[in-house]
């Protein structure tokens, strides 16, 4: 399998605006539109050849807008996809997160529990991380051969390194892999062909705003 390039897309107005995540829709802001032109510019220095690289990206406004810049940057055209969403939080969709955290479904103990829908309409853990991998395994069965740039969804690129690493939904209950905003993470396989997480939410690149 190809190496695949991971990015959490760039800060967005629901992150300063109280707006709820999942499928509410929210454009990039200026900070974020800068960040995701120092991710064009850090990409620009790693992929030598862009004919050997796929870029795909979620279809909310977050994500796609952050993709769009890096491919101008990089000279590849951005296939938005909806299976590479945010977890769908149903109801809370345009949603608050304060009208969000008074109305979400409680689970009825500390540990994840897979099958535990927080919101009405919306998916559960296990629905999502199937989601989440049967996206991957049509987007690498049609793109075989190429690398894969994939800007997404924290929650997304969270379960995206977990379906690389082979893990079961029920692997998912005790273990979660974190990112950032305008984070890289790079994935490939080795000679022994194990799937190997060689970078982890680089966000080095983005020092160059402070």
């Amino acid at each position: 399998m190809s190496n695949i390039i991971l990015i959490q897309h760039c800060q967005s107005e629901h992150h300063i605006n109280n707006m709820s995540g999942g499928w509410t829709d929210t454009p990039l802001t200026d900070l974020g539109r800068k960040q995701a032109k120092l991710l064009g510019d850090k990409l620009k220095e790693k992929i030598v050849d862009h004919n050997e690289y796929a870029l795909y990206s979620s279809d909310l406004l977050r994500a796609a807008q952050t993709a769009e810049i890096i491919g101008n940057q990089i000279n590849l055209r951005v296939n938005k996809n909806k299976g590479l969403r945010e977890i769908n939080t149903g109801i809370a969709t345009g949603k608050t997160k304060d009208w969000a955290r008074e109305n979400r479904i409680p689970m009825k103990n500390s540990r994840l529990d897979l099958d535990h829908q927080e919101f009405k309409d919306g998916e559960t853990w296990r629905q999502f991380y199937s989601r989440v991998c049967s996206c991957m395994l049509s987007i690498s069965e049609k793109e075989k051969g190429k690398n894969l740039l994939i800007v997404t969804h924290g929650g997304t690129l969270g379960y995206i390194t977990a379906w690389w690493m082979k893990f079961e939904p029920e692997m998912i209950v005790d273990a979660y892999f974190s990112s950032s905003v305008g984070g890289i993470t790079v994935l490939s396989q080795n000679s022994f062909q194990q799937n190997v997480i060689n970078k982890f939410n680089d966000t080095s690149h983005l020092s160059l705003l402070n």
